[in-house]
């Protein structure tokens, strides 16, 4: 008899024994980070009941059990959410690492320093030096140096700066939000660097450049905070302008504006996605807002135009997408980026409006200008 309960005592601290081992390191995780519990469970098939398994009358050892009081049971969820309509998987939320938070800061340090690098080399000597000074090159008006072209360059490059650094510094180990902050924070202050640079060369200092580098580092951060990556965009695209004949040709500064078009684009794939309807192939189409300013500024002022556009487009992201770029790789993520913020020659079409004549020009491919007698 005392034989039987010595036998009873030492399964039951096995027993118990077993279970401490296998609740310890749960236990000891849940009190370090009380935010974040285990809940893993097992779930049944549709309408099968939740089984109970017990330590009843026998112990794990298959001995007798003193004590039909202690029992382990578990028990399952429904297999389907109340309303009925979503399948529960599984209801486990992963727990904080135990070890330290390993981001690749080195390798983060070294893509900031060379954006900072990379921006003040091609600004700083981009022409003989000058004392440093300021310059007023207005917005998008009709007598400005550039026709507003400048300006649409800065919004639309320094969104895509802010979208590439923002996928760099998240493959880096960055956490999401973290990473749109920093990028577009550092995709500003290399738009500030770079007019830095301009003011000690013939540009010059202009607050105006400043303004577009902030809306364009702004808009990449809300629209990334939001989510709206796969619904609005920004691009900027090479057309195919005929180069300013000498008899038309006056001194200028800077490059020639004529041979480069801005979008801001509507994505019928996001949209859709949206609105739960099916479009088909006309997922793969954008709705865009166009902006180029056409002779500036080399042509007399007499041929320049500013075209104000409405035209449909291709989305080659999403082509890709369905061809199979894996967004989930770096690369695939990076080359699906970057196929988002170009604008490809013949990828579009629609009419312009030119707001120095007060005429409308198309359709077109966006190189709808040319000059008297061609």
């Amino acid at each position: 008899m005392e034989a039987a309960r010595r036998s009873a005592r030492i399964g039951r601290a096995v027993v118990a024994s077993l279970a401490l081992a296998a609740l310890a390191p749960t236990a000891l995780r849940a009190a370090a980070f009380p935010i974040f519990q285990s809940t893993a469970v097992l779930t049944p098939s549709p309408g099968e009941a939740a089984p109970q398994f017990g330590l009843g009358e026998k112990s794990l050892l298959g001995l007798p059990d003193a004590d039909p009081e202690f029992r382990l049971i578990l028990r399952f969820p429904p297999a389907v959410s109340p309303s009925g309509r979503l399948p529960l998987e599984s209801s486990i939320r992963l727990l904080p690492p135990l070890a330290p938070d390993l981001r690749h800061t080195g390798w983060m340090k070294i893509v900031t320093l060379a954006s900072f690098a990379g921006s003040a080399w091609n600004s700083f000597h981009d022409g003989p030096h000058e004392k440093f000074h300021f310059t007023q090159e207005g917005f998008f008006g009709h007598g400005t140096y550039a026709g507003g072209g400048d300006k649409a360059s800065h919004l639309v490059a320094y969104n895509g700066v802010s979208r590439l650094l923002t996928a760099t510094y998240e493959l880096l180990g960055e956490p999401r939000d973290d990473a749109v902050r920093l990028g577009s924070q550092i995709s500003f202050l290399t738009g500030f660097v770079t007019e830095i640079g301009d003011a000690t060369t013939k540009y010059g200092f202009s607050y105006e450049d400043v303004v577009f580098d902030l809306l364009g580092a702004g808009s990449a951060y809300f629209i990334a905070r939001n989510r709206l990556e796969d619904l609005i965009g920004f691009r900027t695209g090479i057309v195919r302008e005929p180069r300013t004949p000498k008899a038309y040709r006056v001194p200028s500064v800077g490059k020639d504006y004529s041979r480069e078009i801005y979008t801001a684009d509507v994505k019928l794939a996001g949209l859709a996605r949206r609105l739960e309807v099916a479009t088909g192939p006309a997922r793969f189409l954008l709705v865009s807002v166009t902006y180029s300013a056409k002779g500036y500024p080399e042509a007399i002022p007499e041929l320049r135009e500013r075209q104000v556009g409405l035209e449909l487009g291709l989305n080659v992201a999403e082509v890709a997408r369905e061809l199979g770029v894996p967004e989930h790789r770096w690369w695939g993520r990076m080359l699906l980026i970057v196929l988002d913020i170009v604008r490809f020659p013949y990828t579009g079409i629609g009419y312009r409006y030119d707001l120095n004549h007060r005429r409308w020009r198309g359709p077109d491919v966006g190189n709808g200008f040319s000059f008297p007698g061609q």
